[in-house]
Parts: C-alpha cells; structure tokens; sequence
C-alpha cells in the first residue's frame, strides 16, 4: 500500500515541481495537475487523501475547483494557497469549505504540517474530526466580516503565529480573544500539538496552583491520585491563559518563574519537569493600571506582553454585523433543527445599530433566541429582544436650553450621539444622518 494520496494543483511550473518533490520525498503519492482542468479530471480518475489548490490558475480557478470538490460524497480535505494579503479570497475559500488556508510565499514546514494534519484527520477517529471541524467553525466565526479593524487584527496574527514569543490578547469580554488564540496555534508550527485553553477567573486560589502546574499523589487532602497540570498538558502545543488578570499574587510568583525556567514543580513534587509550551495569554482588564495599583506583577507583565494583539470591540466594527449575524444564523439553525433563512432589513438595521455591550458573544446568543422564536422563515425585528430594538424602556433625552446657539447645540448632539454610539464613529454618523467624514470634520473642530 502506498503512501497518502496528494493532488496539487499549481499552474506556475517552479513552485508545482517543489511541491512534488518535498511531499513525494515525505512518502506521498502526488499527481501534480498544471491547470484547472486537469486537476479537475485527475479528481474525477482517482481518490485523494488532501488537495492543494492554487487560486489563480489560467483555466479554472482554484475557488470553482473548492466548490466542486467538497460538494462529491467522502470529499477530501482542500487546502486552498493564496497570494499573500488577499484576505477576501481566503473568506471566501473558508465559507466555501476549505480545511485551511496558507499565503504565498508558502512556509514549507507550515504547509507539510497543514497536510499532515489534514490526511491523519481524514483517517483518524470521528472525535478528532469533530475537534477539527470545530476549529475550523471558530476560524469562519472569526473571519466572517470584513473591516479594517478585524482585518489588521486577523493580519497581526497571522504573522505573529509562526514565532515561539508569548502574546498577551486584549480585548474587551466577548470580543472573541480565545477564536484569537485559536487562529494562532492554527497558524503556528505547534499545530500538530494540543490547545489547552484556561479560564483563569474561574479557578478559586486554592486548586489554581494545582490546575497549572499539577500536582503528586497525597501533596494535599483530596489528593488521591498524581495529576498533571495544564502547561504539561500543552506540552508541544499552545497554553491559552484567558483572564490572566485574575491570578493571585502569589501564583503570579511561581508563573514567571515557569516562563524563566521553561520548567513546571508539580505541588508536593521533588523537582522540576521540563516543558516546551507556547504561552498565550487574553485579558479584558487594563493590566498597566493593576501593575501601578500593585495587583499584578510589573515583571510578569512584561514577560507576557513580548507582542500584544487588540481584538476590536463589535462597536467599533458595525459594517461586521451583517455577515457574523448570517453565520451565527447557520449555526442555530443546524443547532436547534430549523430553518430560518435570513433576516429582514429592518432586523438587520436594529442589530446594526445596536452597541452589542456584550459583543459577538452577546450578538451569537441574540440571533439563536431570534431563530428559536421566530414565527416564520425569516427574522423580523419583532422577533429580536427589546434591548436590541428599544422598543421598550425610557429613551435616552438631550436637553437644550432655549438660546443655545446652532452651534452649541450641533456640537452637544454630536458628542452626545458618540457616547451613545460608544465611539463608534460609523454607528455615531448613521444615527445622525451625515457622513462620516462630515463627522470626522466636526470632531476635529471641537478637538474631540
């Protein structure tokens, strides 16, 4: 039996034949097609364990090839290769079902590791797929939207993701820094290893100590059996520590001295164990100001925050509603059996207008009661909460004294609509009825 069957398909002739030689020197059997129709004939005369597809090819793009090849019955997993900088096209091969994406110039290890893991999912048991395909729903969840903001952010990551250095995600609560995390092991050379993700502010001080490094047979009362800590756990893989703000003081201690040494001490342990962990660690709280208040340690926090990564609130990136609310849609109907098609524009305009306090956390919850209420096949408005409509409750007053001038009374509206719109500046215009450069003008005027 030969090795794992791979088709590649590259029009430009240098990069198809390396890619023949690295993976045939890896056992692989590949069938190099240099367009889009061969490849297209090769898949219908064989089987294949992954693909890898070019986007531009002269023929048949690699996009149209995607669509067909998932669309067969036992479709194998297709990796889609994509210039670099062209997120639009790695969104759409992502909704499309791509298993993932890589940029060009391609980083080989990146891209063998990619296909191993592909094929041993293809292979493997149906729990590891399950993990899998839920990585891959986090990934769409993340990229789904297309403004500024989340692209800089998805863009920083990406290039971030192949280092071993410590990041420190910030974020408010909801914001989806653990998709972040996830996005960066995804990307690193760790990929093959686990992702062990942390809620550190919901571990009492008593067994977090014990949760992050482990701990032996009889080290306190309770103790019944050995049991290894998280860092071990992730060994080769990647520690997510989400709201590390929470950790006491003297944990924080003994977790520089994890980052310092590279080693874990299990709570009743003799000595040390040595690990190899990508540390990656979220917080929603200002840990600049807990350093000055003396609640978290000045050193630690530089140790954590080597590079430093800003997940935007859903405020400040309201044109992303429209297509995270469609996507949530899909998964709540697959969730709960029904089949809700779409939104009106009248729900679509009060959920982009609405400030989401909670963020996409809070907007995924919103769409799934909407698609569990709903009385037809489409979301109205009436169908989304009060808070979201304001249908309901007293109504935000600015009071003007008479006499105020014109323009005193332009500049208090403006500011007020802007704290109402919690600085997001497209939300704040669309409320106003002005554009948003007549907006940016205006704030400029009143230095604001």
């Amino acid at each position: 039996m030969g090795g794992p069957r791979l088709l590649v398909a590259e029009d430009d002739s240098g990069a198809g034949e390396a890619l023949k030689t690295a993976f045939s020197s890896d056992g692989y059997d590949v069938r190099w097609a240099r367009t889009g129709g061969e490849a297209r004939q090769a898949y219908r005369d064989g089987s294949y364990d992954a693909v890898l597809t070019d986007v531009v090819m002269p023929d048949v793009d690699g996009l149209t090839l995607l669509r067909e090849f998932v669309a067969a019955p036992a479709a194998p997993p297709v990796i889609v290769m994509t210039a670099y900088g062209s997120i639009e096209r790695a969104v759409q091969a992502m909704k499309d079902g791509a298993y993932d994406f890589l940029e060009k110039p391609l980083d080989l290890g990146a891209l063998r590791a990619l296909v191993r893991g592909a094929v041993e999912e293809r292979r493997g048991e149906p729990e590891n797929r399950a993990v899998r395909a839920r990585l891959r729903e986090d990934r769409k969840s993340l990229l789904a939207g297309q403004s500024p903001l989340m692209r800089r952010a998805i863009d920083q990551s990406k290039r971030v993701a192949k280092t071993n250095a410590t990041i420190l995600i910030q974020g408010e609560s909801g914001t989806g820094k653990e998709l972040v995390a996830r996005l960066l092991h995804r990307e690193s050379l760790r990929v093959r290893g686990p992702f062990v993700a942390v809620n550190c502010a919901g571990l009492t001080e008593s067994i977090i100590e014990s949760e992050l490094f482990g701990h032996v047979k009889g080290a306190f009362t309770g103790a019944v059996r050995a049991k290894k800590g998280k860092f071990e756990l992730a060994e080769g893989g990647t520690l997510f520590l989400d709201e590390i703000g929470e950790i006491p003081l003297g944990i924080q201690v003994k977790l520089l001295r994890v980052l310092q040494e590279r080693e874990v001490e299990p709570v009743g342990g003799e000595g040390p164990v040595r690990i190899d962990v990508r540390l990656v660690c979220a917080t929603h709280r200002d840990l600049e100001a807990m350093v000055r208040d003396q609640q978290f340690r000045e050193d630690l926090y530089y140790r954590i925050k080597v590079i430093v990564l800003k997940v935007p609130p859903l405020r400040e990136r309201s044109e992303d509603v429209p297509e995270l609310a469609t996507h949530f849609l899909a998964l709540a109907n697959e969730r709960n059996g029904r089949k809700v098609a779409a939104f009106s524009p009248a729900a679509l305009e009060r959920l982009q207008a609405y400030a989401w306090p909670g963020n996409v956390r809070e907007l995924e919850n919103v769409v799934e009661q909407a698609v569990v209420l709903a009385k037809g096949t489409s979301i109205g408005a009436e169908d989304l909460p009060e808070e979201v409509t304001g249908d309901k409750g007293p109504q935000e007053v600015l009071r003007i004294p008479v006499g105020t001038s014109l323009a005193q009374t332009e500049k208090d509206l403006i500011l007020e609509t802007m704290r109402k719109a919690g600085g997001n500046k497209t939300l704040a215009a669309k409320l106003l009825g002005i554009g948003v450069r007549t907006l940016y003008r205006k704030l400029e005027e009143y230095g604001a």
